[in-house]
């Protein structure tokens, strides 16, 4: 019998034990069971004051979500040029800000461990793809599990 925990599914199962925990408690992007748990629509506001404000520290991996907006004609290519960085294109949020009518939302999201500079990073990299597109960035938001799932 062999011992090697190094790949394979018994590698998967001695990892876990190994941690306490798998990796990421999150199935998908667009997995149902998610709660906004972070949120700015200000694109003045410093990522670490508003990570700061809401409490918000991680240490596995959660869903970061952006809103853009731009021309309707150039969606579909912002939307492909995001996922060659993993971001997956999901549905609107209910509480999600308008956007100028002359322009389609494009809501992009990836899981990833967060925390004040990657966020900003992030942030940086999709406000560029939007200005690109003829667009804006509209928001973003830190999307997460309930702690009791």
């Amino acid at each position: 019998m062999s011992t090697d925990t190094g790949g394979g599914v018994w590698g998967r199962i001695a990892g876990r034990f190994r941690r306490g925990r798998p990796q990421t408690r999150i199935a998908a992007v667009d997995d149902g069971d998610l709660v906004v748990m972070v949120r700015s629509d200000d694109d003045t506001a410093a990522t670490s004051s508003v990570l700061g404000a809401a409490g918000f520290a991680s240490d596995v991996p959660v869903v970061l979500r952006h809103l853009i907006a731009v021309p309707e004609s150039l969606a579909a290519s912002a939307a492909a040029s995001a996922a060659r960085e993993g971001y997956v294109e999901t549905a609107r949020l209910d509480a999600d800000p308008d956007v100028d009518p002359a322009l389609a939302p494009v809501s992009l999201s990836r899981i990833q461990r967060v925390d004040a500079r990657t966020v900003s990073q992030e942030r940086s990299r999709i406000a560029s793809l939007a200005s690109r597109s003829g667009g804006v960035s509209v928001g973003w938001a830190v999307l997460d599990v309930p702690r009791d799932r």
